[in-house]
């Protein structure tokens, strides 16, 4: 039984330790067991799809060069006779089994046949097995894999070839970035597929072996990928997935604040440091608020711009398309060009050339002299002086047309005009378009064009075909031959379009394979289908559901995807897809998210300070630096509801000011402008609520015009010719000149009654006290994080667009300078920025340049590296106002709607937190009941209703001393003369006030002596009144005596105090006090009068729900900290470093404010 308790009792007393060691293991778990196998099963996937269309490209390769014949081989093997017949083709190119192979030293060595067939005569006299030439060619694999690595993240490439299901290692084939051990254990492994990491190896490897086609060799191939980068990749989180996780780690740190005041035993203690502490949490936790939804606006806004960009690219794709296809056909059509040659050539080949005056130029730009070897019949001449006029579209066209051609059904090549020389004749009938329209022939069938592609992997290029089926009976054909025509071409805008970094553009057939695409060297992922993960939407599209815009993951890059159905005849559907790296976008995400909430943490902070500057300058003389008085005029006032409604109107308007600022302004301006006009708000604030006057409202007006000029105009002028170090000089000098003025004016009102400003206590002013701080915090937290927050986004858009505009200006010069073909709106917007100015920035200082605290890289200079340009632009041509600006106008209105919405949202939220939490703090119930004369009957008689506040003249100090009632035989002059161990002392305290005309001992002093003398005189009353308390109360009251704050679940206590006039409330504030300023100090005074009562104190304090519930919740929180931090390790390193010094100096500051008992 004994056992059991003790077990039940160590349980209850680790509780708390123990779900917290749960909650982290779980997260582990969790991490370990699902999200990183995760991880690491979608990158092997994606890298594996990656080695297959390698594999693919490979054997593409291979059969390329098979089928490839140079010219030099064309010599030696004695074809070049043939060359322009139509006598004789090539009938087929085959590897032949039999002959040599071999595979040494990363070169495929092949013996193939050419065979040749025809009626030519030089041919008839030959013998069947002479028209079968044999040839040996050799395949190097190295200008393969130099291709290869340029487009993948693989590093490391070892291939060897398979021999009786063994690598062979002494052939040593080839290898590229991989150490003996790597190949060593590959070797061992080769019969598997992979992945693999092996120990003491830097590499992750991917394996796999490939039949090489038509011959018995298989070879192995293993790719290697950086296991840092491997495991950087399997690490990193989605960038949405790190925001929110980031925004639930600082809620759950903000939730130790906000916790506090609710779960608290009453055992624990309340201070103004919490009251502080909950206000800066809300703040943040709104700041958080607006950081989220402002990236969410901005992230929106961008999704609609890159949306409007790529609508805009894929029309004037499929615009080209048709236009440069409809004028191929109508040449071919027209008598005056194409047409009658075609119909009139007498070669079937021909060569193509441009007449224009006594020119003759190929299109591909030669001149044709009298040495051109090409016969007078392979060439074609076409009158070029009218139809192809330079300047013209027909001029630019034509340069991209590689010719006309006609296959029989055999798939043989029987008529050509070509933009080359006349090449020997071959069948092609393994090309996609012929096997597709020769089906159709078969079955007697009527079709459509069909349009494909075909990628030269030699010289990264791509020809278009557009073919249809024919049965035009043909010059030496015996009957009608039912076979196919096309143009073939290469489509011209490519190199005429100008995409930003991170644009591009492919054509995709319906089962998902690139025809085509902007960038050749990626051609290497031949199928999005494959290489792409969660494409339901890509999927649909081929389906033929009309989904004109989507986001895709391809390859392991997010793209937001724009599509649309070619508009020309097509047997099968072919689609445009506009492309846009989001990549961009998720970087400016997760550098906007931390450079802005830390940023706005950071200026909060700033805030503080400088309401804690400008105080100790204020009050200098009269309450000590480190007094905790220095915030009381943030804390509710009864007396000044005139005030809190004046300043209400005062920060509605900044706030107004400052949104429109930023929305006509450029970043820099904008941001600048709204810390100026922040700090001159706060500036007002203070010296209003800090000042009595029987006109606020005069006095209020006179401060505003005051700082108009020299705190807000100039500062602003400074920065803008100038730099921001001379604007804040002239900002916060004008300032100190302010307060140092209104200290003088005070210090002359030496006659001032504070008592007509106690009328003005017309009891508690919750509504307007927490709307005026409502309206301040919805300026510090709100309006600046967005300020921010956009002017990030703004400044990188523009920095981005600046660099984009900047070289599109310099490439347009040069094409003007050629007088060349310049296609209409060649320019492919950049998040919806056309390169047209809107404003330019005047100022020196980039401050949002300045204003990354170096945590990640700036976004755009991922970017720059890929722009080319003459001169940088100082040119803006975005504003804040393109998060409204829209082609839609229903778009723009909801934004600006849901805008709206949001702040008044934000607002209600701080303002309902504010009133809750102060409730609790202030006891406003309490306070009503003692406006409404409840507890003046039980006053008690040591009472000291004098009103007191810092910034006193000398009569209202004096008034500071109190007479002890019980000894009125006393004569008044020997009330104050002090200790009785001085009886020589016979002037009172009171006459040395007096005497001292020129003020030498300070306000300060002088508090000091009147509250020393009352203690020592009222002692023996004070502590019959402490000993007639419980210990509870007693441990209240002296909580309270600290900061006259308490927890509110000792309102009880607090109501019984109250009853026996212990504590009151003050007549201007109407906030709760002690009965006295000289028994608070007897209370203080028991940390050192008695020590074993305070560390009971202490103790207490430490034994409740919060202390035991709040060390969990920062264990956790830190814990999911550093799990962020090994995920994102490069980029968290300083976030770690700036937040330990945050916290470090936010715990030093705590520590000396606690341990400070000054008034």
């Amino acid at each position: 039984m004994g056992l059991t308790s003790n077990v039940n009792e160590s349980f209850k007393k680790h509780i708390y330790s123990i779900v917290t060691a749960a909650v982290i293991a779980l997260l582990t778990f969790g991490y370990l067991s699902y999200v990183l196998p995760n991880n690491e099963r979608k990158e092997d996937a994606k890298n594996i799809s990656i080695l297959e269309g390698i594999e693919k490209h490979l054997v593409g390769y291979i059969d390329d060069q098979v089928k490839y014949i140079s010219e030099e081989k064309m010599k030696s093997l004695k074809l070049l006779q043939y060359k322009g017949s139509a006598d004789v083709y090539i009938d087929t190119i085959l590897i032949d089994k039999k002959g040599f192979q071999q595979l040494q030293d990363g070169t495929i060595k092949l013996s193939r046949t050419i065979k040749l067939s025809g009626i030519h005569k030089v041919l008839k006299e030959r013998k069947k097995e002479d028209s079968i030439i044999k040839d040996s060619i050799s395949i190097d694999l190295a200008k393969f894999l130099n291709k290869i690595n340029s487009t993948t993240h693989f590093t490391s490439f070892y291939i060897c070839p398979i021999e009786k299901g063994k690598c062979r290692v002494e052939k040593s084939f080839l290898s590229q970035n991989v150490s003996l051990i790597d190949q060593d254990s590959l070797i061992k492994y080769n019969r598997k597929n992979g992945p693999f990491s092996f120990k003491k190896s830097s590499k992750h490897y991917y394996t796999d072996q490939i039949n090489i086609p038509h011959t018995n060799h298989t070879l192995f191939l293993a790719a290697g990928i950086d296991k840092s980068a491997f495991d950087l990749n399997v690490r990193q989180i989605n960038s949405n997935l790190l925001i929110f996780s980031l925004i639930s780690i600082i809620v759950l740190i903000l939730g130790i604040n906000f916790i506090k005041p609710i779960i608290s035993s009453y055992k624990e203690r309340l201070s103004q440091i919490d009251l502080v502490g909950v206000v800066f949490s809300i703040g943040l936790l709104v700041a958080v608020i607006v950081v989220f939804a402002a990236l969410s606006y901005w992230n929106n806004t961008i999704k609609t711009r890159n949306i409007n960009d790529l609508e805009l690219l894929v029309n004037k794709i499929d615009t080209s398309f048709k236009e440069q296809i409809t004028a191929y056909q109508s040449w071919k059509k027209r008598d005056l060009l194409f047409g009658k040659e075609w119909k009139n050539q007498k070669n079937s080949f021909a060569k193509i050339f441009l007449v224009t005056g006594s020119k003759k130029t190929a299109l591909n730009g030669e001149l044709l002299t009298k040495k051109d070897s090409l016969p007078d019949d392979q060439k074609c001449f076409i009158n070029g002086n009218t139809d192809f006029k330079k300047g013209t579209k027909n001029a630019k066209l034509i340069k991209y047309l590689d010719g006309y051609f006609r296959m029989d059904n055999k798939a043989l090549i029987t008529k050509n005009l070509s933009n080359n020389a006349p090449d020997i004749s071959r069948k092609y009938a393994d090309r996609m378009y012929f096997k597709a329209l020769q089906q159709k022939n078969i079955e007697n069938k009527k079709t459509d064009p069909v349009l494909t592609a075909v990628f030269s992997r030699e010289n990264n290029r791509y020809q278009l075909i557009y073919a249809e089926k024919d049965t035009l009976k043909e010059i030496n054909q015996e009957s009608e031959s039912n076979g196919i025509k096309g143009i073939a071409f290469r489509e011209y805008f490519s190199n005429e379009l100008e995409l930003p970094p991170g644009t591009g553009y492919m054509l995709v057939d319906k089962d998902g394979d690139v025809l085509m695409q902007n960038d050749p060297k990626k051609n290497i992922y031949q199928n999005l289908l494959y290489v792409s993960q969660n494409n339901p939407a890509f999927i649909s599209l081929l389906a033929g559901v009309d989904i004109p815009s989507f986001e895709m993951e391809y390859m392991g890059i997010p793209y937001q995807i724009c599509a649309k159905k070619l508009d020309i005849k097509t047997e099968s559907p072919v689609y445009i897809l506009a492309i846009r790296d989001l990549s961009h976008t998720n970087r400016l995400s997760i550098f906007t998210f931390t450079n802005g909430f830390l940023i706005s943490f950071l200026y909060g902070f700033f805030i503080l300070l400088i309401n804690y500057i400008y105080s100790t300058i204020f009050y200098n003389g009269r309450i000590g630096t480190l007094s905790k008085h220095h915030f009381y005029y943030l804390f509710p006032d009864s007396s000044r509801t005139t005030e809190y409604k004046k300043l209400l109107i005062v920060n509605c308007v900044s706030i107004v000011l400052a949104l429109i600022v930023a929305f006509k302004s450029s970043p820099s301006l904008a941001f600048i402008f709204c810390i100026v006009l922040g700090v001159n708000v706060v500036f007002i604030n203070l010296i209003t609520l800090n000042i009595r006057t029987l006109n606020p409202k005069k006095e209020l007006i006179k401060l505003v015009l005051i700082l108009f000029l020299p705190a807000i105009c100039l500062p602003m002028v400074l920065f803008f010719y100038y730099n921001v170090f001379i604007a804040a000089l002239a900002l916060f000098g004008t300032h100190i000149l302010l307060i140092i003025f209104y200290y003088k004016n005070w210090r002359k009102r030496e006659k001032t009654e504070l008592s007509v400003f106690a009328k003005k206590n017309k009891g508690v002013n919750r509504k307007a006290y927490t709307r005026f701080l409502t309206a301040r915090l919805l300026y510090q937290f709100v309006v600046f994080p967005f300020v921010l927050v956009s002017a990030f986004y703004v400044n990188e858009l523009n920095d981005f667009a600046r660099y984009y505009c900047s070289s599109l200006d310099a490439k347009e010069q040069k094409i003007k300078d050629k007088n060349d073909f310049i296609i209409k709106d060649r320019i492919t917007n950049a998040y919806n920025c056309n390169c047209k100015e809107q404003t330019r920035d005047q100022t020196n200082d980039q401050i949002m340049q300045k204003a990354n605290l170096g945590f990640f890289d700036r976004p755009s200079s991922y970017e720059i590296k890929n722009f080319t340009f003459n001169e940088l632009s100082r040119k803006y041509y975005l504003s804040l106002l393109a998060i409204l600006h829209n082609e839609n106008n229903n778009f723009s209105f909801l934004t600006l709607f849901f805008l709206l919405v949001t702040l008044f949202f934000l607002a209600s939220l701080a303002y309902k937190l504010l009133n809750y939490y102060s409730n609790r703090f202030f006891f406003y119930d309490l306070m009503q009941a003692y406006y409404e004369k409840y507890y003046p009957c039980t006053k008690n008689e040591l009472a000291n209703d004098h009103i007191f506040i810092p910034m006193v003249n000398n009569y209202d100090i004096k008034k500071l001393i109190q007479i002890d009632h019980n000894s009125c035989e006393i004569q008044p002059d020997k009330r104050y003369t002090g200790n009785e161990d001085c009886p020589e002392r016979e002037i009172s305290i009171d006459q040395v006030f007096y005497k001292d005309k020129k003020n030498e001992i300070s306000p300060y002093l002088r508090m000091d002596f009147i509250l020393n003398i009352n203690h020592k005189q009222f002692c023996e009353q004070y502590e019959d009144i402490w000993e007639s308390l419980l210990e509870e109360t007693q441990y209240v009251l002296f909580d309270f005596a600290q900061d006259h704050f308490v927890n509110y679940k000792n309102k009880d206590t607090l109501i019984n105090l109250m009853e026996r006039g212990i504590i009151d409330c003050h007549q201007l504030t109407g906030r709760l006090k002690m009965m006295s300023l000289s028994f608070r100090i007897f209370i203080l005074s028991k940390s050192k009068r008695d020590e074993l009562f305070v560390q009971k104190f202490k103790d207490e304090s430490k034994n409740g729900t919060y202390s035991k519930l709040k060390f969990p919740i920062i264990i956790i929180a830190v814990s999911a900290l550093v799990l962020l931090m090994y995920l994102n390790k490069d980029s968290y390193d300083q976030v770690t470093l700036m937040g330990g010094s945050v916290v470090t100096v936010l715990a030093l500051i705590n520590k000396i404010l606690d341990a400070n008992k000054s008034l």
